[in-house]
């Protein structure tokens, strides 16, 4: 079924070098201030007042990070935001992965977000699905083009763009160039350098049946950290401090594509009777453990009862990424490099073969 749909209905259906010792960087940097909060309103020139910031998450939605909006806040957007230009939408590629502000900024792609109270933000979470998309545009020539695709690039629609009117406004036009997706459409409105709101449609313009409202951004916070996002910042971290490690607990949140889970464990770090480094672990405050611990040259293992086992690497002292991978004994067959919700699959670093790991995060526990 996905194979018949455009790749952002498909999913709605079914590097970095360091420039200091907290702050990885690719690319370029943009101007990142927003759009003056357009007025509210369903439609068109509707309403007199300014977008109202709602709590979605741990994030506010407003015209500079609209992942948090609910559907309806995308439509005040959409029909009332002012229209920037065509040549917005183009990306230059790199991508920054901020730690201390806690922010990604990628020109890779735009980055895809379905609203908060869409089923599929929920449920990507959990739900072995490929649900999210990215668009990425370049001009040839002197025309506007772009692909679409699941966030693994499995699926891959080609697109065309170029600007019309549409209720009195100007909009992007994105169609698609491959035959099985000539049936849809996509109206976009790019809002600033890092955020456009757009509709998808099922039909021929400007007669088509709207099936969907998205935004798409290049800029993020860590709340929507992807597992790409958490493959850069492994690859630039360090063996922990044992000190930093002792110094509080630890929330762990595990990373999918469509962002970080709840703290749904703990981490608490001490030195056992032998004077080695042990970890004490809790999950959902009821199921508690201990696992071993070694401290290699680059990276912090533990070891507990199971087959798996952890693998921890420091950013900054108050932020460190994790892995909980299969070991040697593969009991659940790995697939093709992906993910499934919050399950990664990922090359062996043997090189002979893939294994199956959780992406998560590292914070120190306020209040404990």
């Amino acid at each position: 079924m996905p194979g018949s749909l455009p790749p952002a209905l498909a999913g709605a259906v079914p590097t970095l070098p360091l420039v200091g010792p907290s702050r990885l960087f690719g690319g370029r940097k943009r101007d990142s201030d927003g759009p003056t909060e357009p007025s509210g309103g369903d439609g068109p020139g509707t309403g007199t007042g300014s977008v109202a910031r709602s709590r979605a998450g741990d994030g506010e939605c407003s015209a500079e990070t609209p992942m948090y909006c609910p559907k309806r806040r995308l439509n005040e957007l959409f029909w009332n935001a002012d229209y920037t230009s065509i040549d917005t939408l183009v990306n230059e590629g790199g991508r920054t992965v901020d730690v201390p502000e806690r922010t990604v900024e990628t020109d890779q792609f735009w980055r895809g977000f379905f609203p908060t109270d869409h089923a599929l933000t929920f449920l990507n979470r959990f739900a072995p699905i490929r649900a999210g998309f990215h668009k990425r545009f370049w001009m040839e020539g002197d025309a506007y083009r772009g692909e679409t695709t699941d966030p693994d690039g499995v699926i891959t629609g080609h697109n065309r763009l170029r600007e019309v009117e549409h209720r009195g406004r100007q909009y992007v036009l994105l169609t698609y160039s491959d035959l099985q997706y000539r049936l849809f459409y996509d109206l976009l409105l790019p809002i600033s350098e890092d955020v456009l709101v757009g509709k998808a449609y099922v039909g021929r313009f400007p007669y088509g049946v709207e099936i969907l409202t998205f935004a798409m951004t290049r800029r993020y916070g860590f709340d929507y950290l992807a597992p790409v996002d958490h493959r850069a910042l492994w690859d630039h971290g360090t063996a922990p401090d044992p000190e930093v490690l002792k110094s509080t607990p630890w929330g762990v949140q595990l990373v999918s594509r469509a962002g970080l889970s709840e703290p749904y464990f703990e981490f608490r770090f001490e030195d056992a009777e032998s004077g080695e480094l042990e970890m004490q672990w809790e999950v959902l405050d009821v199921w508690p453990g201990h696992s071993r611990t070694e401290m290699h040259e680059d990276v912090l293992e533990t070891f507990d009862f199971t087959n798996w086992y952890d693998e921890i690497k420091q950013l900054t002292d108050d932020f460190m990424v994790g892995k909980w991978c299969q070991g040697d004994l593969q009991i659940l067959p790995a697939p093709e490099e992906g993910s499934l919700g919050y399950v990664h699959s990922e090359a062996k670093e043997t090189g002979d073969g893939e294994r199956l790991c959780l992406y998560y995060v590292m914070n120190p526990l306020e209040g404990k």
